[in-house]
Formats: structure tokens, sequence, C-alpha cells
């Protein structure tokens, strides 16, 4: 099953190099496309979950194959150009720590780990996180559930091709033909808040949340009906006569440490375009906004974006206000971009309370799983496992992302899944040896399963810890 499971995820046999975010793009164009890094992959909420086919072999038929004369084109015509040392890191190798067909694994542990070029590890995000869909439909298999609804003719494949390989009789899956006008109907209520005429401030940022390409591709067809031009995926954007964009990502700010200024200087004067500037790697409040208004403020009139992700967002603007108060304000060249978690409700509510203190036209909206997921009329979405791809090292370095949500910080190093036992599991790094504990079998888990760090892991995380302390002593 594993070899079929990628075309169902891609809707054709090989990936295109477009089909990822626009922002993959650009940070590499600002970074280091063929230092060799680590992501992993876990699902952060629910669980216990089990592993229905070889996920590195599912990853490798995600690949990218070199981009055509037409794509090279597109791409360089939005800004996102391939330079050579991105070509060559297309074309790199991967070393795979999945866990085992047949495991059960809980949340927040790792169950891919993949190493590599920097681009490529990276570019994969997007397609890798799909995998949670495939996983909560076996898992939700062996819970005894026999009727499924799916969005798209891919959508009913996977699950096909899942129970197929389980060998589960009776299943039904139905094919619900509303899903294109509950998108279009969330596109609307946007557009009713905003108003016809500002839906240029509007990015549709939802190919995370997506089950698959094709139900991907349908989101943006709805959206693109109602007045939305613009989308993160840049696949999308050339299917449908859109404008591909991306900001920034956490993995961005990790490649340059804890200083967020240098983060911030390289993505500001390694591209033409207007820079954006993510803030909450660390600590939103001591570090990352302070160093964003540093780097703003050396160049006043350079337009920018400053893109609110985790946290308190309110504490996170009045901070930002104030800090642009002097120089320009409110007419100085500053985007804020607000995208987490943002629905029709939240923007009106965001709108009405900074009228008159920043720019209507520097009010920018993305929306991911409120234009995707929420029309669904299925529960096996990313939002209920909170799937998430991370940088844990980059050139042999273990880096983390703190933010400024309990719960969101990312693992250090290359992070494995030891057991002892049904209930007890660590995660430890590669390679390390933790006396009663194995790798990763097809253990069952228990409804009171425990993880808990090795001492490695523990070594890491307080290493990092400390080292984002002192930045913040030193702020």
């Amino acid at each position: 099953m594993s070899g079929s499971i990628a075309p169902l995820l891609l809707g054709q046999d090989k990936a295109s190099v477009l089909m990822t975010d626009g922002y993959k793009f650009s940070m590499a164009q600002a970074g280091f496309p063929l230092r060799e890094e680590t992501f992993y992959l876990t699902l952060r909420r629910g669980g216990p979950f089990y592993i229905p086919f070889d996920l590195a072999e599912v990853v490798r038929g995600l690949l990218p194959s070199p981009p055509t004369g037409k794509e090279a084109s597109f791409l360089a015509a939005n800004g996102y150009g391939l330079n050579p040392a991105m070509e060559a890191a297309l074309g790199g190798s991967l070393k795979i720590w999945a866990a085992p067909t047949g495991s059960w694994v809980v949340a927040r542990e790792p169950i891919l780990t993949i190493t590599g070029q920097s681009f490529l590890v990276s570019w994969l995000e997007p397609l890798v996180i799909m995998l949670h869909y495939p996983i909560q439909i076996a898992t939700a298999l062996l819970a005894g559930r026999q009727e499924f609804q799916a969005t798209c003719p891919d959508e009913v494949n996977i699950i096909r091709a899942v129970v197929d390989a389980m060998n589960i009789p009776g299943v039904t899956i139905d094919e619900v033909p509303y899903y294109k006008t509950r998108l279009q109907t969330q596109a609307i209520l946007i557009r009713d808040v905003l108003g016809h005429t500002q839906m240029h401030r509007v990015f549709e940022v939802g190919l995370r949340a997506a089950t698959c390409m094709q139900q991907h591709l349908m989101a943006l067809e709805a959206s693109r009906s109602v007045g939305i031009n613009k989308t993160s995926n840049v696949y999308g954007a050339w299917k449908h006569y859109m404008i591909p964009v991306g900001t920034t990502g956490h993995e961005h700010q990790q490649r340059w440490g804890s200083r967020d200024e240098d983060g911030f200087r390289a993505i500001r004067d390694m591209r033409p375009e207007p820079p954006s500037y993510l803030f909450d790697t660390y600590n939103p409040i001591k570090l990352g906004i302070p160093a964003a208004l540093k780097v703003i403020r050396e160049t006043p009139t350079r337009p920018c974006s400053m893109r609110f992700d985790s946290g308190d967002q309110d504490e996170q603007l009045r901070l930002i206000l104030k800090g642009l108060h002097g120089f320009g304000h409110p007419n100085t060249p500053v985007n804020l971009i607000f995208e987490d978690g943002y629905t029709a409700d939240k923007t009106a509510l965001n709108e009405s309370g900074l009228d008159g203190l920043w720019s209507r036209e520097r009010r920018l909206y993305g929306y991911g799983g409120f234009l995707v997921s929420a029309p669904a009329p299925t529960d096996l979405n990313r939002d209920k496992v909170s799937a998430a791809y991370k940088l844990c090292e980059t050139g042999g370095r273990p880096v983390m992302k703190f933010s400024g949500t309990p719960g969101k910080e990312s693992l250090p190093g290359r992070p494995v899944i030891l057991r002892q036992s049904p209930d007890k599991a660590m995660i430890a790094q590669e390679g390390e040896d933790v006396p009663g504990y194995k790798p990763l079998n097809k253990f069952h888990i228990g409804d009171r399963a425990t993880t808990t760090f090795s001492p490695l892991t523990k070594k890491l995380v307080a290493n990092l810890t400390d080292s984002k302390g002192q930045a913040e002593k030193t702020a």
C-alpha cells in the first residue's frame, strides 16, 4: 500500500517542484539550501495512532521531479527562482527514521525524522503533513469505525487503499457533493466582513490543512470564485491563475540561532522582495518583536511585514504599535499579517479593534483551516491531531522552537522513539542507548501511556533553554 499512497496525496505519479508553500523558496534564497538539516513529523493531539504503512517509502514517493521550463519560468516571475544551490539540494539524498509499520505512537512523539539538504527536507513539509490523514483512517478502522465521508475522489481512494491494505470488510465511503459549496460559503463570510473591495488583503494558506492536493485545489477554486487571488500553494497558484505568496517560517529563524535580528536581516538583505518577520520562535515579547523593530528602524522606508502566529497576540500587538509609533506611524510601510486560527468572526473583532490604530490597507489576513478543514464533513483533519513538521537540527546544531504558546515547543536533535513496555516510552536521540529500552516495534499502546525524555534529550533541551534565557537577559 505504501507506494500507492503517495500518488493519491499528490493527485499524480510524481510531485511537481511547485507543490509546496511559497516561503520555502524565499527562505532557501535567504538561507543555506545545501546545509544538512533534520526535520521531524509529530501528531501533537489525540491518539494513540496506528502506523499502517512504510512511512519512509511514502516520503520517497513524494520527492519532486526537476522543474520543467514552464515551472522554472513561473517561479522566477514570482520571485521564487531556483539558484544553483537550491537545484542541487532537490537532487540530494535523504536519511529517514520512521515508526515501523504496525506500530502505535502517542501524541507528541516523533513518528518520522528526515535528514538531508536543507531546501529539500524543508520543501517536503506540506506533503509530509498530509500523512496525518491515512494514519487517522487506519486508527479509526481499528477502533471499529465503518463509515467515512470524503470531499474528493482522491480522498475516497486514500480511504479505500487503507481499508484494502488492512483487510477490513463492511466499510462504506461516501463522497459528499456539497464540500465545494461549503468552501465558497466560508470564503463569502470573509468577504462579507472585509468587503468586496478589500479582498486583496486576503490570502489562502491552507495547503498544510489539506488531506491531499486535490482537496486543496478544490479549496482554491472556491476561494478564487469569490475574489481571493493569492495563495501560499505555489502549484495551486499556477493551476488557478493566482498569485503565490509567502512570509517566513520558524525554521528560518532557527537557522540563525537565538539572535532573531540576524534572521530578519538575512530575509531583508538577500532578496529584493519586501521581507516578512515572524517573531515568536524563541520569545516574542523579549526577543522577537524588539529585534524586528530594531531591523525595521535600520531601513524605515523599506516595505515589510510582521507576522503574528502563536502566543498572546493582543500583548504582541500593543508592543508593536508602541514600538512603531514615532517613525511614520500610522503610515509606516509595515504590514501586519494575522494568520493563526483566523475565522470570519475573529477577523471582524480584529478589524474593529484596529480601526484608527493602523491603516486598513496594511492589515492582511491569511486563512487556512477556516477555508479548508472547517467546511469538510469529516472530523479526520490536521487540526484534530495538530500535525506538525519541525526543524530539529541544522548544520549539526540541535534547535528548538519555544514559541509563545505552551505545548508548541518542538523537539531538538534527531529524535527517535524507544519503548520499555506498552505503557512506557522515551523520546531519545538517534543512536542513544538507554538501559531497559528498545527501538520502537509493534507494541500496542496502553490508555495511560507516558512518554519521557531520555538523558541526552533532556540535556539538549536544558542547554537550548539556557541559551534562550541568556539571550533574553542580554536583549
